[in-house]
């Protein structure tokens, strides 16, 4: 009996041993989380990467054009990589810092920004030049390639890489439920840039119109420009957006679309006003035009995040989209401007300078005299004999009869307030 009782102990131990099958691997940990912060650092690098691919090979523009095309891809790639905010991931950090070594290495090779000379030159000449050109910026490499290497092979950044609207998703990483998805990002993240446009149209006649006489009627066609740019556009951008399965937010986008379609209809098509007195003379109606359409759809664009809330997945993808802001409120406070000499205008005066400036100011550099003012985001400049206008990012330049030039580049904004700088060459 002794030997029965620990024959059955053995089989049943046996039993429970088999029960538990073999040994079988720890379960895997999950992905890292998505974050906003490294989808906005991806947007800056995969938007600019993709420019400078796009320029390796010459188009069938003009040598010139194909030129410019560069110049403008490679200063905006280089002022736009040196300013995002490190992603804290090394590898990634190192792969920017790269690239910005490379393009500072490129741009001496090129042309200044508003080198017009191979308009004038031989056609040989200049499609040699297109070719020379073509080649130097080609020696940056396949920087997308090398980015995506990056993404594949780092955790922390592939999650949110492949959420990226602006970046070629690589390898798929399954995210705990609600997932956000990349269609759900992209399609936040249009619906944010139309609604953060519409919302911030002036229907006040005080904010689109200073009382310097220089300003008011290139103002005037400056509001009727961007309202006419964000009503149609914004249209054209949610137009291409299809369901997010989100009854209300479907509907939100529904409204809104139909809105804007409608009063599209009613603005006016020419917008050259400076150039044509005949225009000049009807720009107020034209404008009272456009303050109409864009009181009748401001209200329209209210209640995004209400209507994204409806739907868990919807709901974490708007939190990643760089255009939206939290849906808690908690977005990382913003820092007042700076400028490296303040509100001092007199540093400007011998030809360098980066000054905060607010309304309307008086900007003496060298013999140049220069009144600037800001609204709506931009920055107005008025001469005695020129005018212009720039947005945020933008650079204008003023040029005077002893062939110097002085360079105006709006860095930031807020409000009526701005950061300023100038040079001159």
């Amino acid at each position: 009996m002794r030997e029965l009782i620990s024959a059955v102990t053995v089989a049943l131990v046996a039993a429970g041993c088999s029960a538990a099958g073999p040994d079988s691997a720890p379960a895997a940990p999950p992905p890292p989380p998505p974050t906003r912060q490294l989808v906005e650092w991806a947007t800056v690098v995969c938007s600019h990467e993709k420019a400078l691919e796009d320029v390796v090979k010459p188009a069938d523009s003009s040598p010139s054009s194909y030129v410019r095309s560069v110049v403008s891809s490679v200063d905006d790639a280089t002022k736009a990589l040196k300013r995002v905010k490190p992603s804290k991931i090394a590898a990634a950090d190192e792969h920017v810092a790269g690239l910005v070594k490379a393009l500072e290495g490129v741009r001496p090779q090129l042309p200044a920004a508003d080198d017009n000379s191979l308009m004038t030159l031989p056609e040989a000449d200049a499609q040699a030049k297109k070719k020379q050109v073509a080649e130097l910026v080609s020696g940056l490499g396949p920087v997308r390639r090398q980015l995506t290497g990056v993404a594949e092979n780092t955790p922390e950044l592939l999650t949110s890489y492949n959420l990226t609207p602006a970046c070629e998703p690589v390898r798929t990483v399954k995210l705990p439920d609600p997932a956000p998805t990349r269609e759900l990002v992209t399609w936040a993240d249009r619906m944010c840039a139309t609604v953060t446009s519409i919302t911030g149209l002036s229907t006040d006649t005080a904010d689109i119109v200073d009382d310097d006489p220089r300003f008011a009627s290139y103002e005037l066609e400056d509001y009727l420009r961007t309202t006419s740019s964000a009503i149609s556009g914004g249209a054209a951008k949610i137009a291409e957006l299809t369901s997010t399965g989100v009854k209300e937010a479907d509907t939100f986008r529904d409204t809104l679309l139909t809105a804007l379609r409608e009063e599209a209809g009613k603005l006016p098509k020419d917008h050259r006003g400076l150039a044509d007195p005949e225009q000049l003379a009807g720009l107020p109606d034209q404008v009272a035009l456009a303050k109409a359409a864009a009181a009748a759809v401001k209200p329209k664009a209210e209640g995004l995040a209400a209507a994204v809330g409806h739907g868990p997945a919807l709901a974490a993808s708007h939190e990643l989209a760089p255009s939206c802001s939290p849906r808690d409120g908690a977005a990382e406070p913003k820092q007042p401007l700076a400028a490296r000499n303040g509100t001092d205008l007199a540093a400007c005066k011998a030809g360098a300078c980066q000054v905060l400036i607010t309304g309307r100011t008086d900007i003496t550099v060298g013999d140049l005299t220069v009144t600037t003012s800001i609204r709506g985001g931009r920055l107005m400049l008025a001469t005695s004999f020129s005018r212009m206008s720039i947005s945020q990012g933008g650079t204008g330049k003023i040029g005077t009869a002893d062939g110097r030039g002085t360079v105006f580049v709006l860095s930031d904004v807020e409000g009526t307030t701005g950061v300023l700088d100038i040079s001159t060459e």
